[in-house]
């Protein structure tokens, strides 16, 4: 019994390991683009093909280039064109991008019963990263070394937040206006810095220009102001 349960180990970490090594092939077929290759400027660091993220665990193996919906990719894209017309020495530095379904899934698995539950959706029907229209990234020198924004990647505390109001798909109350105001609001209450303040505000800006806008508790998020409804009446799930 226990040669058999073994045996059966390695079989599912076999299948496991071969899963990741189609992300590619399957991010392809589902018609979705490598940012890199619209612009290879574009700094990529895929959180979660490494142990550096809130799991402490490589999602997505061999994967580690960033895949978006071609429209999405180009907004990201005209982020980085802005960016670099008004800072030629920095860069996007991309942390995360479409995630398929089956990712999303373990992803909940492995915090489930724990603290960190409540953040993670359990991948019932899915979320903007499982569409391939949402974006985790910062802002960072050529050489990739990201500027301070005041709380890390896969920051949960309110250190990471962007503002104070809810999200919504009215734009009027997702200006950079309140954006600011919130992040000034932050500095006077010790949360985060002065520095942190300015770099948080850019990275906004470029994004906001482009048509993207911030998730409220993640600063580091990006997203089309539509609901999730219109997201998926739109897109694709990236159900691999």
């Amino acid at each position: 019994m226990k040669q058999l349960l073994l045996t059966l180990s390695l079989v599912a970490l076999h299948l496991s390991a071969v899963a990741q090594e189609n992300f590619d092939g399957s991010m392809r077929a589902y018609g979705l683009v490598d940012i890199t290759t619209l612009d290879s400027d574009i700094l990529v660091d895929l959180k979660y093909s490494t142990e550096d993220n809130f799991v402490g665990v490589d999602m997505y193996g061999e994967l580690e280039r960033a895949y978006f919906e071609e429209s999405f990719a180009r907004r990201v894209v005209r982020a980085q064109q802005i960016l670099r017309e008004r800072h030629p020495e920095l860069t996007l530095l991309i942390y995360d991008a479409a995630r398929p379904i089956s990712v999303q899934r373990a992803m909940r698995r492995e915090v489930e019963g724990t603290e960190l539950e409540s953040f993670v959706a359990d991948g019932t029907r899915g979320g903007r990263h499982n569409y391939g229209v949402a974006v985790d990234l910062t802002i960072a020198t050529l050489d990739g070394e990201p500027l301070d924004m005041g709380a890390g990647f896969d920051d949960f505390t309110k250190a990471a937040y962007v503002k104070g109001t809810a999200d919504s798909a009215d734009a009027s109350t997702r200006t950079v206006k309140v954006y600011r105001d919130y992040a000034q609001w932050q500095v006077e209450q010790g949360i985060i810095s002065e520095e942190a303040a300015r770099n948080r505000l850019l990275l906004i800006e470029v994004m906001h220009e482009a048509g993207l806008y911030p998730y409220r508790r993640e600063w580091w998020h990006f997203e089309e102001i539509k609901t999730m409804s219109a997201t998926r009446e739109r897109y694709r799930l990236l159900d691999f």
